[in-house]
């Protein structure tokens, strides 16, 4: 991954970050709010392998615990786990279409909330978050929403490393 990839996904988890905490408790569907880090982090996965879709979720899910009053890195925890098996899953797919983040995150969004939930139980968090099929449902559909937004842009602005690019132009490369 480039330098510069790597700036820009660092910017698009804090700005993703700042929206989860300041706009999106205001677009509640069933009272979840869409984790938009989780898709960036899977999107990462899919695109550029599972460590760096790890990081990417560990570092966003990290944002997010500072920001709550849950217990400190179990959120950081669930979103790289989540984005380690979305770049592991990858192979088993035959497409790399859009279609492949959709069924990922899908999949994950739930996977990801169970291990959140599960984590802040085996903890002893005595508030946690409701569980139900239509919790579930709800986050899993609200998270693919995004997907159709940032999947073109992370996939549009992919820097080529500077070796590529150097080879790419050179007459003898051919």
């Amino acid at each position: 991954m480039s330098r510069r990839r790597q700036l820009f996904i660092g910017f698009l988890v804090v700005m993703a970050f700042v929206l989860e905490v300041a706009v999106f408790p205001e677009f509640t569907l069933f009272g979840i709010q869409p984790n938009m880090i989780l898709v960036i982090a899977v999107i990462v996965a899919v695109q550029d392998g599972p460590v760096q879709g790890a990081v990417v979720g560990f570092l966003g899910g990290l944002l997010v615990d500072v920001a709550s009053h849950q217990v400190m890195g179990v959120g950081a925890f669930s979103t790289a786990a989540a984005a380690l098996l979305a770049g592991l899953m990858k192979d088993f797919f035959m497409t790399y279409s859009i279609l492949l983040p959709v069924i990922l995150v899908f999949i994950l969004s739930m996977v990801e909330m169970s291990m959140h939930v599960g984590a802040l139980a085996v903890l002893g968090q005595e508030q946690l978050p409701p569980l139900s099929i239509k919790v579930f449902l709800a986050s899993a559909f609200y998270n693919v929403l995004l997907v159709f937004v940032l999947y073109p842009l992370l996939r549009r602005l992919r820097f080529p490393r500077k070796e590529d690019a150097l080879s790419i132009n050179r007459p003898d490369a051919w």
